[in-house]
């Protein structure tokens, strides 16, 4: 709640800078127009402008009745009538005075100091250019408007804005004006004054007369009583608009525009000349080996190619012939080594991997700590006298379960010590499959850098079989050797999906081949899930065995063989009936790998499910799950490029501290819709700009789920290894299952790929 209160307060207050802090401290604002934008639909009085456009005039002199004075005969529309309703006997009273000298022959109607109208009631043009005009069309007075009613009609008229001019208008302008608190005073109007009748204050003319004060503002000039009053008396009579100023509240409410504009630009800048730093100075570096921009660019449109036309564009590697998914081995497992270390590499089934003839291990300096090197280092040290338990699998055909060879070809070594995180008990030699992957050796790097065991999740739903084998096919073709991938499949439940003919598990089961147990054998195991309620409780069956190609999606020349652990959530035998058996989500299926995973690195106790999978991966692979350093999370529906994977395991192997990466998301049915089409540009600014940007500070906020790699462990030092995915606090907190509050939702049921990419970055 004080989350949710928080969020709520700051958005309020963005709200209100946005929308309401204008108004709120600019107030008192009227609209303004400039000399230039008064039309022939607008009449100005002392500064301001009305809008007559639709008016009537009433009957008079020379104007018929309902007729509008902007147009013929009057033609005053876009001109200034001050004159017509001049204010007097005001603050000009006693200052603008009958002339005592011609008191008899006044004709201006007076009473006193009183008078009806200080100069003769005619039009001017707002840019002064008019004469003075001291005769009257009809009558002496005619168009003064000095009844109580004339005065009622123009007091009721709505103002549409001040006239206003900006300084250069004023200080450029070969007009004699003048600036007094705010107010225009066009000073040669004074010239329509008739001085045989009126006289005024010395001060007038003296202002109008002094060059020097021309285009400036005199309003800490005039200070004494006097001064003022003929200030005020000057904006009653010859105002001519008003000087382009703001307010306080204006000013502030700009510096609040100015400096919120300054930051979002600022930011936006600051990300874009980052995300370039990223794109033409560190990607370059990043991956297998530095390629040159121009290189950069020419795969980026051979990816663009791929991303529309997945299966002609696709760069395959062909596959040896004894390295396919079709080849077979003769001989059993049991029977014969799998590894092909620097004594035994020819003598063990030397033709799958003859390439490797030229490689040996006894010269070999690792650059880098893996699982492998650290194994070899160890063995291999002369110091070390502490045994290291084989991570593969020549020595498991040759001994029992807990007496196991040195895979580096040095047999002098203690196999009972089992002291150090390279030792490991193993499981029976019996259990391994007849075709599992053989593993170079250890000094073998066709990519520069020492190879390392991943594991490649891919989490279903409701997918179709085309969706699921296109990314079972993108995945199993990449080019990263066979002997150091693994697939696993997880089916959130015995799902069904809309115009499939089978079930989820059904078609991933159907991708699969030569399978270790037989599918109709494979028994269900319990295991805890992040539901609440009954469905906490959750089964779960494990198959293994090896992909299943199609030779008209990938010829048989690009297969390679790939083993393959498929684990289906199929429910408790209570919820059989229920429309969803087993489902639980795609956060509980990442948990189950996850947790078996903390098992395995804290040599923790397991479920039978855990275990299952334990004894699965060793009988298809013939390496311990120990052995798998990196985790590549993709969804059903997503193609991975064939070189994905070489690149993002280089990341990290060469920099140890990386504990996960993403690659550049793309939309191959760009224009299918206009949503796909947004999606285009959404991911392209989220990859190349956003994530650009936190790459290069090394904070990445969110992995996408759909194509992302974890690493599983990573070396500290030699014989020192640090959980990330499985490290268990991660796992405990990414396994929460009481979602009682609208944040812990947003986590763990809409934002889950973030907040995993929260809990790893919090490590």
């Amino acid at each position: 709640m004080a989350l949710l209160s928080i969020i709520v307060m700051v958005g309020g207050i963005i709200a209100f800078l946005t929308f309401g802090f204008t108004r709120a401290a600019c107030v008192g604002v009227t609209r303004r127009l400039q000399p230039k934008d008064i039309s022939t639909g607008y009449l100005v009085i002392n500064g301001r402008a009305y809008n007559l456009d639709s008016s009537a005039h009433p009957g008079a002199a020379g104007i018929d009745a309902g007729t509008n004075i902007l147009y013929p005969p009057v033609n005053a529309g876009g001109k200034d009538a001050t004159f017509l309703f001049q204010n007097v006997n005001g603050n000009c009273k006693g200052l603008i005075k009958p002339k005592q000298s011609n008191i008899d022959n006044l004709k201006i109607p007076h009473d006193n100091d009183e008078l009806a109208w200080y100069m003769p009631c005619k039009l001017f043009d707002l840019d002064g250019s008019t004469s003075p005009n001291f005769t009257y069309d009809y009558y002496y007075g005619y168009a003064c408007h000095t009844s109580s009613s004339a005065r009622d009609a123009f007091y009721s008229l709505d103002v549409s804005g001040d006239v206003y001019y900006k300084w250069d208008d004023i200080s450029n302008s070969s007009r004699n004006l003048l600036v007094y608190n705010g107010y225009v005073l066009d000073m040669d109007l004074l010239d329509w004054i008739d001085k045989d009748e009126i006289e005024y204050p010395e001060l007038f003319d003296q202002l109008k007369n002094d060059k020097a004060m021309h285009g400036h503002d005199i309003s800490v000039l005039l200070t004494s009583p006097h001064e003022k009053q003929v200030a005020n008396c000057l904006a009653e009579t010859i105002k001519v608009g008003v000087i382009d100023v703001d307010t306080i509240g204006c000013i502030a409410s700009d510096i609040v525009l100015y400096i919120s504009y300054v930051f979002v630009l600022s930011i936006v800048f600051v990300k874009f000349f980052v995300a370039c730093y990223f794109k033409w100075v560190i990607a370059p570096k990043q991956g297998a080996s530095t390629t040159a921009l121009r290189d950069m660019a020419a795969r980026d449109k051979n990816i663009d190619k791929w991303s529309d036309d997945p299966k002609s564009t696709a760069p395959l590697t062909t596959v040896p012939e004894k390295r396919r998914a079709n080849f077979h081995n003769s001989k059993h497992a049991r029977t014969q080594s799998r590894y092909f270390g620097a004594k035994n590499r020819q003598s063990k089934n030397p033709e799958i991997f003859q390439e490797l003839q030229d490689y040996s291990t006894t010269d070999y300096k690792p650059k880098y700590i893996t699982m492998t090197t650290e194994a070899y280092m160890i063995a291999n040290s002369q110091t070390n006298k502490r045994a290291t338990k084989t991570l593969t699998r020549n020595s498991m055909f040759a001994g029992g379960a807990n007496d196991l060879d040195n895979p580096f070809g040095d047999g002098n070594m203690n196999s009972n010590a089992l002291t150090s995180t390279n030792s490991m008990k193993t499981l029976a030699s019996d259990l391994i499959h007849s075709d599992a992957i053989p593993q170079p050796p250890v000094d073998w790097e066709p990519y520069g850098y020492p190879l390392v065991h991943t594991m490649c999740l891919v989490t279903c739903y409701s997918e179709d079989e085309a969706g699921i084998r296109t990314t079972l096919d993108s995945i199993a073709t990449t080019d990263y050797p066979n002997s150091h991938k693994l697939i696993v499949i997880i089916c959130d439940g015995m799902i069904t999906g809309s115009g499939n003919d089978k079930s989820t598990p059904d078609v991933c089961l159907g991708l699969m081949t030569d399978f270790l147990v037989p599918k109709e054998e494979v028994q269900p195991y319990s295991y805890v899930s992040v539901a609440q309620g009954a469905k906490r409780h959750n089964m779960a069956k494990v198959y293994a065995g090896f992909y299943k190609y199609n030779d008209e999606t990938v010829p048989i020349e690009k297969q390679q063989k790939i083993p393959v652990i498929t684990i289906v959530k199929c429910g408790t035998p209570a919820e059989l009936t229920t429309s969803k058996p087993g489902n639980r989500g795609k956060r509980d299926s990442q948990i189950i790998l996850m947790s078996f995973l903390q098992k395995i690195t804290f040599n923790d106790r397991m479920t039978e499910l855990e275990f299952e999978m334990l004894k699965s991966i060793w009988s298809i692979t013939g390496l311990m799950a120990q052995n798998y350093e990196t985790l590549l999370m993709v969804d059903a529906d997503t193609l991975v490029y064939p070189d994905c994977l070489t690149h993002m395991v280089a990341e990290f192997v060469k920099h140890p501290d990386i504990m996960g990466l993403c690659g550049e998301t793309k939309i191959s049915n760009k224009a299918q819709s206009w949503v796909t089409a947004i999606q285009v540009f959404e991911y392209y600014i989220s990859h190349h700009l956003a994530k650009s940007f936190e790459s290069v500070f090394g904070s990445v906020t969110c992995l996408p789920g759909c194509f992302s790699m974890y690493r599983i462990k990573t070396p500290k030092d030699l014989n020192v290894w640090v959980p990330i995915v499985s490290n268990a606090d991660i796992v405990a907190k990414y396994s929460e299952n009481v979602l009682d509050s609208l944040h812990k939702k947003n986590l763990l049921l809409l934002g889950e790929d973030r907040y995993l990419s929260s809990l790893i970055c919090s490590r």
